[in-house]
């Protein structure tokens, strides 16, 4: 199987916490401050937050929701996280100073008498403050290894994958208070199929931007951020002089807005835009994607409820008897802050 790794727009280590919170607000965690989903794109912030958390997804949705819990003790604050953005265990720690964050999964399991599958991921992020742009800068470094093989009738296939990646944001006071943002990754995938063939790709990301996270108004929140991304990805093994691709983001936006309505209740919309430029030997294109998202929050002090809203309960409204497709909620998280 000749399989091609892409690099998303966002980093590993700005991985999508699977929260309804910042998917409706872009879904990238480089965007978010004073809030402990930013912790995921920058570790060093584990230090300042102390939750209890448990998220759900739709009934479609196979990851079925995480749960994760960070407590500060005497000045280091130790967390765990079950199933969080497809991993299936994460350790989180922090001394003060800096912060990291460890997931693994681990699989092995016989689809049939004849044949093994066995799966092992290891992920390590790391971060912690740098006095190096406006007032301070968030620093964040990352690796991660993903083997994955087959033994079939005593004859084995791999694929494997190593990652690399870097992101930096620094603070200030700007109405682009997060600037600048910079991240870049590094991936290299390779698939060997025993004598029959060997697959490799090695995929380079680079992505520049700014970003704003401040209220506009006493009740009105604004979030976004502006980028420009490079993605580059070449082939080698037995893909037969496969030309290498290129693709520019030139601009992403992303973002959303935050509106209080009354003392506990939140309203949330938010979208995203990619122009993109992409190009393959002599054949190149330039497309353009939108998506837009509806969200809601309900808060009692240090609790709170955040919830999307799904397409179909607003285009179509909602069923009085039975029904799926039109529930009001599509994703579901309880948190509370300690």
């Amino acid at each position: 199987m000749r399989k091609v790794i892409a690099i998303m727009a966002l980093l590993a280590v700005a991985a999508f916490a699977s929260d309804p919170r910042l998917t409706v607000l872009g879904g990238d965690a480089r965007l978010l401050v004073n809030d402990y989903l930013e912790m995921w794109a920058y570790p060093g912030n584990i230090g300042d937050y102390e939750f209890v958390t448990g998220g759900s997804e739709t009934a479609d949705d196979v990851s079925d929701g995480w749960f994760g819990i960070t407590k500060d003790f005497g000045g280091t604050t130790l967390g765990v996280t079950l199933n969080h953005a497809g991993t299936s265990h994460e350790v989180l720690y922090s001394p003060g100073g800096w912060g990291l964050i460890l997931g693994f999964d681990f699989a092995k399991f016989p689809p049939d008498p004849q044949t093994t599958q066995k799966d092992i991921e290891v992920n390590l992020a790391w971060g912690t403050d740098v006095a190096l742009f406006a007032d301070y800068s968030d620093l964040a470094l990352m690796v991660g290894y993903d083997k994955k093989t087959e033994d079939e009738n005593e004859i084995e296939t791999s694929e494997g994958t190593i990652m690399f990646g870097a992101s930096l944001r620094g603070h200030g006071d700007a109405f682009m208070n997060l600037f600048p943002i910079i991240s870049a990754s590094m991936n290299m995938y390779n698939e060997d199929e025993g004598e029959d063939a060997e697959y490799s790709t090695t995929s380079i990301y680079f992505d520049f931007g700014a970003g704003h996270n401040k209220k506009i108004a006493e009740k009105t929140n604004l979030v976004f951020g502006v980028y420009a991304g490079l993605q580059s990805t070449s082939f080698g093994g037995d893909y037969e002089d496969e030309d290498a691709q290129m693709y520019i983001h030139i601009p992403r936006i992303t973002g959303g807005v935050e509106q209080e309505i009354g003392k506990w209740l939140v309203f949330r919309a938010g979208a995203t835009s990619y122009n993109q430029y992409y190009s393959v030997g002599d054949f190149n294109s330039f497309t353009t994607s939108y998506s837009t998202h509806f969200g809601t929050g309900l808060h009692w002090d240090n609790f709170m409820i955040d919830a999307t809203i799904t397409e179909g309960f607003l285009h179509d409204g909602p069923y009085m008897v039975g029904g799926n497709d039109n529930g009001f909620m599509g994703s579901l998280a309880a948190t509370y802050t300690f």
